[in-house]
């Protein structure tokens, strides 16, 4: 995985973690559906680990 797709990743979650309401964050996942991939799970889930 490249570094800027990564850093795509991260920008998306930190966006979602920040949405102020439900049609916010869907717009925000309708905006980046090219980047919702098994991967961006994988990040995700390294993303949470590190907030515990």
């Amino acid at each position: 995985m490249n570094e800027q797709r990564t850093q795509a990743y991260v920008n998306l979650i930190e966006q979602l973690l920040t949405s102020a309401d439900d049609e916010e964050l869907n717009n925000i996942l309708q905006a980046n559906q090219e980047l919702i991939d098994p991967q961006f799970l994988q990040v995700m889930e390294n993303y949470a680990t590190g907030l515990k």
